[in-house]
């Protein structure tokens, strides 16, 4: 009898609970001390607890990419270190995109659980700090040609070896970023979350041994991955493929880039394949191989499992073929820094590709991520500050019910910055905050609403950093007849003679002085369903609420209010 098996049922789901507790608390950890709203508000970040090969045991609500990147990112530094270069009391950064997955900004910190003597697992966090030096503040670069203009780049550095603090690594560190004081209370923040997780962990072991707390989730991961293989044969076998545009970007691209996935399903697995995509671009529009896996990943999940608690195990019955040099799978020095555009549409495809089988469960598309940074690093201006927000936007309908909005799909429990947090932090004021309804794709059910968001800048010496894609081929595509989104877009100086529209990503645009007004509108999801089927009572709450005139009323579902 295997060292699993001996576990009883009951043992292992408290044990699996409490790590999932313990994940729980290290992002609450991670919430209350962080110096960055993106992290305390927006919370753009990423916790878990893994095993001491790098298998996810746990993780927290946060940006749903990095549950999967967070295993890449430990079995990396596995691969680096090897299992007996790590001492209790080490704790290692690493942010090289190659290793996590993502872009330079998600910088993750991490550190080995000992329990008398011995590796047990690993506490991570991944978060978002707002700069990293590179050619532009904020953590997003539009424009870099390459991945050293995006930044200071770490890899598997110990901040602090066997417990003795590296001084010179962290001084270098606070050298290459423009906001020292954030960054060093970020990385604060999220040293101090792994060490509550490595608490947690500990008080399982003194209470049920080592050997019992890895045989518990052993049997977690294998019972999860049978779930899995149970729920993919159920569906048809078979090759479903769908593909999407993103849009040209005139410095970089000659060609628009073409992002096309293939996805078989044979009997208990799903392989994906990336026939006819683009080949990695110029510039930082490309997704690093392990993060194409992790959005994939995480879009399957929340198809067949989506209330579960995430583990290794919802990972085992998925393979990916993704040969070197596409769009999803760049090769160093390729710049990355818009990776996020790209993971927005490998969440829909998956999507739009499995709507044919899963019907049932695949809501339409939902508005591509809209970003915007507001910050000055000249300090003739005044103090330097930097404000990162992705703007919500709205969901696709689903078969069910019309679409949610201020959420995004890909990147998961990510909310809104609230408008007090900005306004005290930051010489900006929110003179707009509303819904968009003519953003949504309306059907039987409609997508959810895009949002406006003006602010008046207070201050001179204010630049502009945009991030938006698919103006052209929206990703907020309708299903079953239902109408799609619009896309993101950007006015800058609105009612002015100096009024301009953006559809496209801008870094450094201004500078920006006092009382001129910044306009961002972000996209809506598109419908589920021909409008003809739209249920006349919703309609006519629409006109009620606001969402439609009566105008609109009758001229998109022929509807007369009387």
């Amino acid at each position: 009898m295997s060292q699993f098996e001996q576990v009883d049922i009951i043992t292992a789901e408290i044990i699996r609970s409490s790590i999932v507790a313990a994940s729980d608390e290290m992002a609450k950890t991670l919430v209350r001390t962080a110096y960055n709203p993106v992290l305390y508000d927006i919370k753009d970040f990423g916790v878990a607890v893994l095993s001491a090969t790098g298998e996810l045991w746990s993780e927290a609500p946060g940006c749903l990419i990095f549950g999967r990147t967070l295993p890449c990112t430990v079995s990396s530094g596995l691969r680096h270190h090897a299992s007996d270069g790590f001492e209790e009391g080490d704790i290692l950064i690493v942010n090289d995109p190659y290793e996590t997955g993502t872009h330079l900004a998600d910088t993750t910190i991490y550190l080995p659980i000992f329990h008398q003597g011995r590796l047990i697992a690993f506490a991570a966090t991944t978060a978002h700090w707002i700069d990293l030096g590179g050619m532009t503040s904020g953590g997003v670069c539009t424009i870099s040609r390459d991945i050293y203009q995006e930044g200071l780049s770490l890899r598997h550095q110990k901040l602090y070896a066997a417990g003795r603090k590296n001084t010179d690594l962290i001084e270098l560190i606070k050298l290459n970023v423009r906001i020292p004081e954030v960054a060093m209370g970020d990385m604060s923040a999220q040293i101090a979350a792994c060490k509550q997780g490595a608490l947690r962990v500990k008080a399982l072991c003194d209470k049920y041994s080592p050997e019992t707390v890895k045989a518990a989730m052993a049997q977690v991961i294998d019972r999860t991955d049978q779930a899995m293989r149970k729920m993919i044969r159920a569906l048809d076998d078979g090759e479903y493929a769908a593909s999407i545009k993103l849009d040209i970007d005139p410095e970089f691209n000659v060609e628009q880039p073409e992002l096309c996935l293939q996805i078989t399903i044979a009997g208990e697995e799903i392989s994906f394949s990336f026939e006819g995509t683009t080949a990695a671009n110029a510039g930082p529009l490309n997704l690093p191989r392990y993060g194409a896996e992790a959005e994939i990943s995480a879009a399957i999940k929340s198809l067949l499992l989506p209330d579960d608690a995430a583990n290794e195990g919802h990972n085992r019955a998925l393979n990916f073929i993704i040969p070197d040099g596409l769009l999803v799978s760049p090769q160093r020095p390729t710049p990355v820094d818009c990776y996020m555009f790209v993971a927005e549409c490998l969440f829909e495809l998956v999507v739009r590709a499995l709507s044919g089988v899963l019907g049932e469960r695949c809501p339409a598309g939902g508005y591509q991520l809209c970003g915007v940074g507001l910050m000055r690093t000249d300090p003739k201006y005044g103090e330097p500050f930097v404000l990162m927000e992705p703007l919500v936007g709205g969901n696709g309908a689903t078969p069910h019910d019309d679409g949610s909005t201020m959420m995004f799909i890909g990147n998961g429990d990510v909310p809104n910055l609230p408008t007090e947090v900005l306004e005290n932090r930051y010489p900006l004021r929110v003179e707009c905050y509303e819904l968009q309804p003519d953003a949504a794709g309306w059907g039987k059910y409609r997508g959810g609403c895009g949002l406006r968001k003006d602010y008046r800048i207070l201050e001179d010496g204010v630049l502009l950093l945009f991030g938006t894609d698919n103006s052209v081929d929206p990703i907020g595509r309708g299903l079953f007849g239902g109408k799609n989104g619009e896309p993101n877009e950007f006015i800058c100086r609105p009612n002015t003679d100096r009024e301009m529209v953006l559809r496209q990503r801008v870094s450094n645009y201004g500078p920006f002085f006092k009382d001129e007004l910044i306009s961002i509108r972000s996209g809506g999801g598109g419908g589920w369903g021909p409008c003809t089927e739209r249920d006349p009572a919703r309609i006519i709450r629409d006109v009620v609420n606001g969402y439609l005139d009566a105008q609109q009323a009758e001229d998109i579902f022929g509807v007369r209010m009387v």
